[in-house]
């Protein structure tokens, strides 16, 4: 790699993109749309825990990130991922807390 393709592909900008949280509570779903214009989609990087997410991405010289926490538990069986001109689209279900809940047998 030359000296001017490792300064093109040095990061300069670090962004947190937009985002827009949604819940349809009655439903028990979850919707978060991120921002990412010009991003190629193999440039992105989304991890999800039961309460936390966190979002790496590259575009030229910049690097976006975000993360942050969710106020309940998500049932992660159920994340999906979509990405359309610019826009990531990740959606999923509240996990109900009872789930994983034992029966207790009365004597």
């Amino acid at each position: 790699m030359t000296q001017e393709e490792a300064q093109e592909t040095e990061i300069k900008y670090k962004i947190t993109p937009t985002s827009h949280f949604n819940v349809e509570s009655t439903k028990k779903e979850w919707n978060l749309e991120i921002h990412l214009p010009g991003v190629d989609k193999s440039k992105i990087k989304f991890r999800v825990l039961p309460k936390y997410f966190d979002l790496s991405a590259t575009r030229d010289n910049a690097h976006y990130s975000l993360s942050g926490h969710f106020p309940w538990e998500v049932d992660i069986d159920t994340v999906k991922g979509d990405y359309e001109e610019g826009l990531l689209y990740i959606t999923g279900k509240i996990k109900n807390p009872m789930d994983d809940a034992y029966r207790i047998k009365l004597e």
